[in-house]
């Protein structure tokens, strides 16, 4: 920094020695026109020096200041996912321990309810740890290759019976023979994940549509639903650790909050695009455009 202070002092000088040459030897002009050239050429010497030196400094204050905004926006709703839960498990087991634990109904049904809860924080801890690891590994190991319909038929298979279970169908349309570069443990994430999302959002009697098929310059993944459709003034948010876009759906159907956000942090060790076409009321598609 300090060496960019002396070359634009050097500069001012050397242009004021310059100007005044030019001013007084060749052209023989009087003071007032040097010192009007002068001003100007400090004037044009200062915004340059301010973007050449304060500018950036400026930027990084900026960013650093978004950063520390994130950490704490992201440490509050930590903290806020955590409590929530961790407030009813306490409320139940006092509760119990007050006596309730002798009615036998009232027992079994606060037990049931400490059992999800504790099942939602750990799954809030392992998404948490997934979101974390990939961060940490910024590229995927392209050695390791996956045939695409295999892995979705496998999906597929393993997730119709929650969907079953909300009276949702599952179809498959997948073109034969196409070949992923990567993890496919990281491949599996990302559509679990959307295709939960999809089974969340769906109503009875709808479908979810997961296909692949070879575009011009890249390989096309996506999952369709039918479900209740994002809003336009959502979508840019869609992807952030802990937005939901129906708080008290997502959380009723056992939702972290971190599904997507994972799905964008796993898209990016491919290299691949994920874009999202909704409207709503209708339903939405979440696609991922995978490089070849």
């Amino acid at each position: 920094m300090k060496k960019k202070y002396f070359g634009f002092a050097l500069l001012l000088s050397v242009y004021n020695i310059l100007l005044a040459y030019v001013i007084f030897e060749i052209f023989e002009r009087g003071i007032i026109l040097y010192v009007l050239l002068a001003i100007l050429g400090t004037v044009f010497l200062f915004f340059t020096m301010y973007n050449w030196l304060v500018r950036p400094v400026l930027d990084l204050k900026k960013q650093l200041e978004e950063s520390e905004n994130i950490r704490k926006e992201f440490v509050a709703n930590v903290t806020h996912e955590f409590k929530t839960p961790l407030t009813s498990i306490a409320g139940f087991i006092e509760t119990l321990q007050e006596g309730a634990q002798e009615d036998k109904e009232i027992r079994e049904k606060f037990l049931d309810i400490i059992a999800i809860e504790t099942a939602r924080l750990a799954r809030l801890i392992d998404d948490l740890f997934i979101i974390s690891e990939i961060e940490n590994r910024k590229t995927i190991d392209t050695k390791e290759t996956f045939d695409v319909i295999t892995v979705l038929a496998q999906i597929i298979e393993a997730m119709e019976p929650i969907a079953q279970g909300q009276g949702i169908r599952i179809v498959l349309e997948s073109e034969p023979h196409l070949v992923l570069h990567g993890s496919e443990d990281r491949f599996r994430q990302m559509l679990v994940n959307l295709i939960e999302n999809a089974i969340k959002y769906s109503g009875n009697g709808k479908f979810i549509v997961v296909g692949a098929r070879e575009e011009r310059d890249h390989i096309l993944v996506f999952v369709k639903d039918q479900g209740i459709g994002i809003a336009p003034e959502n979508i840019h948010r869609l992807f952030e650790r802990f937005y939901r876009v129906d708080k008290s759906r997502s959380q009723k159907m056992g939702g972290t909050g971190l599904g997507l956000s994972i799905v964008k942090h796993a898209a990016s060790l491919f290299s691949a695009q994920l874009t999202v076409d909704s409207t709503f009321g209708e339903g939405s598609t979440f696609s991922i455009h995978f490089p070849k």
